[in-house]
C-alpha cells in the first residue's frame, strides 16, 4: 500500500468512526458532563449506530441509493446538525416562547 492509500484509509475512518458521534456526544452530554476518554468511547458507538440506520432508513423510506455520495452526505448532516442545534438550539426556543406570548422573564 502506497501513502497515499493508508491516508485515505485513516481518513476515511475517522469521518465516518468517530466524527459524527464525537459532535452527537456534545448534544447529549455538555462539555464538562462526562470526560475525553468517555466521549472517545461514546463518539464510536454513536458513530457505529447513527450512520448504517440513517443510510438504511434513507435507502428504505425515500429509496437513495446507497452510495459513496449519498453516504458522504449523510455524515456530512450528521456532522453538520448538531452543531447547529448547539448554536442556534436555545435561541430559536426563546424565538418560540416570544411568538407564543411567553416573555423571558415571565413566570409562566
Amino acid at each position: 500500500m502506497s501513502m497515499l492509500e493508508i491516508i485515505r484509509i485513516i481518513l476515511g475512518s475517522v469521518f465516518v468512526l468517530f466524527a459524527p458521534g464525537f459532535s452527537w456526544s456534545f448534544v447529549f452530554f455538555k462539555k464538562g458532563d462526562i470526560d475525553l476518554i468517555e466521549r472517545i468511547a461514546l463518539s464510536f458507538g454513536l458513530s457505529i449506530a447513527l450512520v448504517p440506520l440513517l443510510v438504511f432508513y434513507l435507502n428504505f423510506l425515500f429509496h437513495v441509493k446507497i452510495n459513496l455520495a449519498n453516504v458522504s452526505l449523510t455524515i456530512i448532516f450528521l456532522l453538520i446538525a448538531p452543531l447547529i442545534y448547539l448554536r442556534f438550539g436555545q435561541k430559536i426556543v426563546d424565538n418560540l416562547k416570544l411568538k407564543r406570548g411567553q416573555h423571558k422573564y415571565s413566570r409562566r
